[in-house]
């Protein structure tokens, strides 16, 4: 059988595990078709595990990806994928980072070089969880402000919250979350001894034309 006919017939629902079983032995030196006995939820674990550690870190991208995958082997594959992505150029970090799932994100909030964690930042699939352990993280933040700061994330209001309550925050980015944050959130900052004067004469310009535009 063509290895394209093999695929399809994988990726149907009535395939037995007996069958898939025979499709490896007759096919185990065949990467396309490993791949996708990888993914099947039928599939024996204890060759998927395998299979896991042969694949490019593209493909286990797919893996972590594909939600009918069996959720131990999706886990394998992003202890893999992690332990790949140390060596891999800068380049194809980048690639990899703007296709990953939001839960491969979650693996990587102590990166620290700024091309990369904007990335991140810009992916699609980025949550607001993402986002906030960045925030809450207790390595050094100035190359992640560097990065937000060249996003929207800022006017998410959970984020604000969070960038309000970072005395580590630079001044730039306080000033930015100003309009996103509430009135008690504007008063606490303002409030706050560690806030540099500067922010605080942007909150009162920032109040005072809220309250005429009232």
């Amino acid at each position: 059988m063509h290895t394209l006919n093999i695929i399809k017939r994988l990726q149907t629902a009535g395939i037995s595990q007996e069958e898939l079983e025979e499709i490896y032995r007759k096919h185990k030196n065949e990467y396309r078709i490993l791949l996708h006995l990888a993914q099947h939820p039928k599939f024996p674990q204890s060759i998927s595990l395998g299979i896991i550690s042969k694949l490019f870190a593209a493909d286990l991208v797919r893996v972590i990806k594909n939600v009918k995958t069996n959720p131990f082997i999706r886990k394998k594959a992003e202890l893999e994928f992690s332990q790949r992505y140390k060596r891999l150029a800068s380049g194809e970090k980048i690639s990899l980072l703007k296709i990953a799932p939001n839960s491969l994100l979650l693996s990587f909030i102590e990166e620290n070089q700024p091309q990369l964690i904007q990335t991140i930042l810009q992916n699609g699939n980025c949550s607001e969880d993402v986002v906030l352990r960045f925030i809450n993280r207790a390595a050094e933040r100035f190359n992640f402000y560097m990065a937000l700061d060249a996003t929207q994330w800022h006017q998410n209001p959970a984020v604000a919250e969070a960038v309000a309550h970072d005395r580590d925050a630079p001044i730039k980015i306080l000033m930015k979350i100003i309009p996103f944050l509430s009135l008690s959130g504007l008063q606490n900052l303002f409030r706050d001894e560690y806030t540099h004067q500067a922010v605080r004469d942007q909150i009162k310009i920032y109040l005072a034309r809220r309250n005429a535009g009232a």
